[in-house]
């Protein structure tokens, strides 16, 4: 029975130290990428499983490693002392180990997309591409300003993968890959900063938001005008993004996608700026309006590409239905992952 209950809690820590509550977000990137391919006919429910799991891995890599390289600054946070690295009950080692097997076992995974030699070789520089620009986002983040496009770029890549087990990515995909990146540029850029601002501060992180003057002073929250702008400006240009497609490549729309599209759209920045008037540092209150905001956004691509094949949209219900899921398995909550 003891043994039992500490595999159990062993379990519990590694599903922690993945982010289990985003990772719904990134698995589904190669597969977006794949099915905004025009020849969606030709996909199989096993090989978008198989784009699922890497995309799943991938996650795990990036957010695994991160946790390894900012573990100093973690530490000097009160909140974040029930991160499994951070209390100790995983090593750096040990996190290390899991981090570049789960890399080793996604490449594994690409010999289900092998069809000739010259095209996998291709799948496997793009894929090898993602994982390098989120190495250095890792190893980075902390230290250079701007560093968040490389995760973004991770990101872009990780989509193009998806696209190109299909075949040559279009520029749908190649917009779709856009989408996906300022997605995560918004998270890490702007949510992420917001989150971290505390311990960031105090670490001596050289993030945009520092250099911008983003700071917590006595528990009051101070964001610049710049900021704010920077977060608004990266959003306008994934809506914008959004619609590219039905003007400009012949994607058909109908008006209940233009209608649930705006309405998202508009969600998204009240939400937003819901996110930029807190005052007081509130990091529950930051991580509900956070996970809101995500869902929002990731919704709006799965429901874009609808126009190839209405069961799309059945991609928009799996990062809600992940994040609520896993809070609910690991933290007895649905709006607050406290690994966040």
């Amino acid at each position: 029975m003891r043994m039992w209950f500490t595999f159990l809690q062993m379990l519990r820590d590694y599903l922690e130290i993945t982010r289990l509550f985003n990772m719904g977000l990134t698995a589904v990137a190669p597969v977006l990428g794949s099915l905004s391919m025009w020849n969606i006919g030709t996909l199989s429910l096993f090989e978008l499983f198989i784009l699922f799991i890497i995309g799943t891995l991938a996650h795990t890599y990036g957010f695994v490693l991160n946790d390894v390289i900012d573990l100093k600054v973690d530490k000097l946070s009160k909140e974040l002392t029930t991160r499994p690295l951070v209390r100790g009950s995983i090593t750096r080692k040990q996190a290390i180990s899991f981090a570049v097997g789960c890399m080793i076992g996604s490449f594994l995974l690409t010999f289900f997309f092998y069809s000739e030699s010259q095209q996998y070789l291709i799948l496997l520089f793009i894929l090898l591409a993602a994982y390098l620009f989120a190495t250095v986002y890792d190893i980075a983040s902390k230290k250079y300003p701007g560093m968040d496009l490389f995760v973004a770029g991770a990101i872009f890549f990780l989509i193009l993968f998806g696209a190109s087990t299909i075949g040559t990515p279009t520029m749908l995909s190649y917009v779709v890959a856009l989408i996906g990146g300022l997605q995560v540029l918004f998270m890490n850029m702007i949510n992420g900063a917001i989150k971290d601002i505390d311990h960031d501060k105090e670490g001596s992180a050289n993030t945009v938001a520092i250099r911008l003057g983003a700071k917590v002073h006595a528990g009051i929250m101070a964001l610049p005008l710049s900021f704010k702008t920077t977060g608004y400006l990266i959003e306008t240009g994934r809506i914008i993004l959004i619609f590219v497609p039905f003007v400009f490549f012949d994607l058909q729309a109908t008006l209940w996608q233009i209608l649930v599209l705006l309405i998202l759209g508009i969600l998204t920045f009240i939400f937003i700026y819901k996110l930029y008037s807190i005052k007081t540092f509130d990091r529950s209150r930051i991580r509900k309006l956070i996970g809101i905001i995500v869902i929002f956004m990731y919704a709006t691509t799965p429901i874009m590409l609808s126009s190839l094949n209405i069961y799309i949209i059945l991609v928009a219900v799996i990062p809600p239905l992940w994040f609520f899921g896993s809070n609910l398995l690991l933290h007895k909550t649905i709006f607050e992952p406290k690994t966040m």
